[in-house]
């Protein structure tokens, strides 16, 4: 006879904590759903179930809805692209290669993301100068800086690797890859042939020439 243990009540902190994410929950959906410009607060809190005057408990307004939001995703984003690559053993260059495939997946079928970066240019441009946007960048670069130079060490890479410039080109082609994805007028990011061809490319530039 098996004994049920009860749970314990969540705290005032858990609750609060859940209430918030449930917000940020609901606005999220909002913004996949219909945009930043197009999504009021009163809706916001419609969809998660609470009071408007319970929602600017939380935030000060949308805008403030909007970084949060932000925040919590590029931590996602942070997360799916740490749980590849660079395991114990693994070599630089397929991490490399797999944090690209991951990063790009991640924004390709986040309907979040995509709404995001189609954001009206003005508010485009204050997220791009938001600290959680800066953030995640740094934390992006000091990755690969830090996973070049292992790999410049270890002699799988070329001896003569500028690692800090280099980093900044494996940046400069994920991120132009994402743009291509949200605006894929020009060029489908999304094209698995064109992905593999940049890896090759930008592999090749990185690895050590065979003697």
């Amino acid at each position: 006879m098996s004994i049920s243990v009860p749970h314990p009540a969540p705290t005032r902190t858990e609750r609060t904590e859940r209430t918030r994410q449930r917000i940020l929950d609901a606005a999220g959906h909002c913004f996949a759903a219909s945009g930043y410009a197009k999504t009021a607060v009163e809706r916001i809190a419609v969809q998660a179930g609470v009071s408007k005057a319970l929602v600017y408990n939380y935030f000060r307004g949308k805008e403030q809805i909007l970084e949060a939001v932000l925040e919590r995703t590029l931590e996602d984003w942070d997360e799916a692209t740490r749980a590849t690559g660079w395991a114990e053993g693994e070599s630089v260059l397929q991490g490399i290669a797999d944090m690209h495939r991951a990063g790009l997946e991640y924004a390709r079928d986040n309907p979040l993301v995509l709404a995001l970066f189609r954001l009206d240019p003005l508010v485009l441009l204050d997220m791009r100068r938001s600290a959680a946007v800066r953030q995640s960048l740094e934390r992006f670069r000091t990755k690969l800086v830090t996973a070049l130079r292992a790999g410049v060490e270890s002699g799988e890479l070329r001896g003569d690797l500028d690692v800090e410039r280099a980093a900044d080109v494996v940046r400069i082609l994920h991120l132009a890859f994402i743009d291509h994805l949200v605006n894929p007028e020009w060029i489908d990011a999304s094209d698995e042939r064109l992905i593999e061809t940049s890896l090759e490319i930008l592999l090749r530039g990185l690895a050590r020439e065979p003697r």
